[in-house]
């Protein structure tokens, strides 16, 4: 009877690293095709980096609005969020800073179903 308990939780554990695997992998999906994807540079100061993530499709499918907040997989729905940043700091009187590099720093996350179980991928998307 002890062993049947083992089975049991190992089975629970296995289950939540598999959809924790699962949100992983697709933030990474996300953020790969975000970075296909081309972004207008905007110089204005005033300007929201995470603009670029609002859709302006009009879709009433979330899986359709680019960039999708919502994937359908394995007759599951997975919430997608997507945050924008942009850094204006300057080093050693050099600039590298994200803006002059015509670059914006992203962190994708995506929530499974039970909406305990989230995922994130950052990294950073080049503007044209």
């Amino acid at each position: 009877l002890s062993f049947s308990q083992i089975f049991i939780q190992t089975s629970k554990t296995a289950h939540k690293n598999n959809e924790k695997l699962t949100t992983v992998n697709l933030a990474d999906a996300m953020l790969v095709r975000l970075k296909s994807e081309n972004f207008t540079y905007n110089p204005d100061s005033s300007f929201d980096v995470n603009n670029y993530f609002k859709d302006n499709t009009g879709e009433i499918d979330r899986t359709k609005h680019k960039p999708p907040t919502l994937i359908k997989m394995n007759n599951k729905k997975y919430e997608v969020s997507y945050a924008a940043s942009q850094s204006d700091s300057i080093i050693n009187n050099a600039s590298y800073s994200e803006k002059e590099l015509k670059l914006m720093k992203v962190v994708v996350t995506v929530t499974a179903p039970d909406g305990k179980t989230k995922g994130s991928s950052e990294g950073y998307v080049a503007l044209e």
